[in-house]
């Protein structure tokens, strides 16, 4: 009969392949914690990342989509089906911002300039609901041409978190300084919408990108910042733009860009910036 000794250990009883991965997990950890690194961390960020990547397409796909119909419908002649179409069109692209503003700078401009009269949603804008007007052919053309191309940019370029965390806090600050005194779809009588749309691309990003790592560090931090999104929310939930409070909104937009760049070192990346180069 083939027996154990009592006291020997529970290691030394493991078979020998075994005893092997576990010296070599212990190094790896070793080695980690000598570097600075935090096991599991890039991933995990990384791994909101693409999830938030999945989205993004969606919306992307979804605005791309309603500027073909645009297209189409404007072409027929169909004023009030042009109309719904572009305000459709601008539900995914409000939201996208995060990534648009941080990434994509010169596709951001070419597809949203304000103001601007010569390409761009609001180049249509001013023909279509300022004028009633559906002679714009070379605009939408252009449009699906830009939008089709950021379709691919989303789809290939490296979404890094701090790129990401620097997107939201320059969606948060624009909101607050420059979108709420009128607006930017002022023509269309849309900017409310354009403002919502942000606060729900802000709530995506945060949710799916940094939450889960910022509450297993500090939960606090998740929680503050959930609550200063639904603060927005309900800041922007009214009947009328001259009904959101453009005081009261900038300061919880600044008070929110301060959120996120505190919890920045929480989430080992850089303070956020609002320039345009995306990190």
């Amino acid at each position: 009969m083939n027996l154990t000794h009592p006291c020997r250990s529970p290691a030394a009883r493991r078979p020998r392949s075994v005893s092997r991965w576990a010296s070599v997990l212990t190094i790896a950890v070793l080695w980690a914690a000598l570097c600075g690194m935090k096991p599991g961390l890039a991933a995990t960020l990384d791994d909101g990342a693409e999830q938030y990547r999945s989205h993004l397409i969606a919306d992307v796909d979804r605005t791309l989509a309603s500027v073909r119909a645009l297209a189409s419908r404007a072409a027929a002649g169909d004023l009030a089906g042009a109309k719904q179409a572009w305000i459709e069109a601008r539900v995914g692209w409000e939201r996208s911002e995060v990534f648009t503003s941080a990434f994509v700078p010169e596709l951001d401009r070419d597809i949203d300039a304000w103001p601007n009269g010569v390409i761009g949603f609001h180049a249509i804008e001013a023909k279509l609901f300022g004028a009633n007007r559906t002679d714009f052919e070379n605009e939408a053309n252009g449009l699906v041409r830009n939008l089709s191309e950021l379709s691919a940019r989303v789809r290939s370029t490296p979404l890094t978190p701090q790129g990401l965390l620097d997107g939201i806090v320059r969606l948060a600050y624009e909101l607050g300084e420059s979108k709420v005194d009128g607006g930017e779809s002022r023509v269309s009588g849309t900017s409310l919408n354009d403002m919502r749309n942000n606060v729900d691309g802000i709530e995506l990003a945060w949710r799916t990108i940094f939450a889960a790592t910022a509450e297993s560090r500090d939960r606090q931090v998740d929680v503050g910042m959930r609550r200063s999104i639904e603060e927005l929310k309900a800041m922007v939930d009214v009947g009328e733009l001259r009904r959101v409070d453009p005081d009261r909104l900038r300061i919880a937009t600044e008070e929110l860009v301060l959120k996120l760049q505190n919890a920045a070192p929480l989430l080992d990346l850089k303070k956020p910036t609002l320039e345009a180069d995306a990190r």
